[in-house]
């Protein structure tokens, strides 16, 4: 018997002396002492992980970081990790496998993937502009699938959908779709504008379209009024944050003008979301933004939009509201 026991002390203290240890990234977020730093120092440490150590690390702490990487104080920090080739590719294959994403995760997703991606081009990195637009495919699977059936290059169809749902705040939104819409040298290829910067009626009815199905019909009663008010300003060759602006811009704007009041004539048969629409606009900017410029006045728009000429007059007249 004694034998047998040091036979086994034998072999217990060769297999202690000997075995591998094994290592583990731990989990910041299932830790009962979970803060901030623990957090963002796994992050700073990903470069001595394998990658499937940070795929699964990102798995295990993704909603942790994604509430993190906007936190005022701290998401500073992350900046960089956001910015590693490395981080978002793994990022992304974490991500490639969630089936359902609540609207916090895909505002905060494309506002990362926006901020980057409208930078200056000499402050960009080609390698982090494809990972920021594999996230943005990812991230708004669901509904991207609206705008497949204007065969649009895909890369166009990801940052409209990006533009679209990167704030809470729909006024931004709007704007950024705007700037989109009229400075997408990939929108200019689809477009017909000819020698003289004007753009045909078939092209007007497909940006129609598309604004149908980046907004809801609902949604119109507050795009409306922030479609509006976000004004083009006039190209200044004096000024430099004017420089942008080419004709084929101020050709693609006009166009952008008829195209809503093509999405407010589709309108008509819903007149009650027609007026709702209209009241909406004119009692918002009689409160807010009576000296703020308008796009167009809708008291001067043309004969061919007799239908929505009678609806402007009816409330003129008989309800006594102006609409700008």
């Amino acid at each position: 018997m004694e034998q047998a026991f040091s036979k086994y002390w034998r072999e217990k203290e060769y297999y202690e002396t000997n075995k591998k240890v094994q290592m583990t990234t731990p989990i910041p977020a299932e830790s009962p002492m979970f803060n901030h730093s623990i957090l963002f120092k796994t992050i700073e440490d990903r470069h001595n992980m394998t990658d499937s150590e940070l795929r699964y690390f990102i798995h295990n702490n993704f909603l942790a970081i994604m509430n993190n990487v906007f936190d005022r104080n701290v998401g500073v920090k992350y900046i960089e990790a956001f910015q590693d080739q490395r981080f978002l590719q793994a990022f992304a294959d974490v991500i490639q496998n969630i089936q359902y994403f609540d609207s916090d995760v895909i505002v905060r997703c494309n506002l990362l993937v926006y901020h980057y991606i409208t930078r200056d081009e000499r402050q960009k990195r080609p390698e982090i502009v494809r990972c920021m637009m594999r996230i943005a495919e990812i991230i708004n699977k669901n509904n991207v699938i609206r705008l497949k059936k204007f065969n649009m290059p895909v890369n166009l169809e990801n940052i409209l959908m990006v533009a679209r749902y990167s704030d809470f705040d729909l006024s931004i939104c709007v704007k950024r779709i705007n700037l989109i819409l009229i400075s997408s040298p990939q929108l200019y290829s689809i477009m017909d504008i000819d020698s003289t910067y004007e753009v045909s009626d078939k092209s007007v009815d497909f940006l129609a379209k598309l604004l149908i199905e980046l907004y809801a019909p609902q949604e119109w009663v507050y795009v409306l009024p922030y479609f509006m008010l976000d004004v083009l300003p006039d190209a200044d060759e004096n000024n430099p944050q004017t420089m942008w602006i080419t004709p084929e811009v101020e050709a693609m704007d006009s166009a952008l003008n008829l195209a809503v009041l093509k999405v407010l004539d589709s309108m008509l048969d819903d007149s009650v979301l027609l007026r709702g629409v209209l009241v909406s606009y004119a009692e918002g900017y009689r409160i807010m933004n009576q000296h703020k410029p308008i796009r167009f006045s809708f008291q001067s728009i043309s004969s061919e939009y007799e239908r929505l000429s009678n609806v402007l007059f009816y409330l003129r007249e008989e309800e006594k509201i102006y609409v700008p």
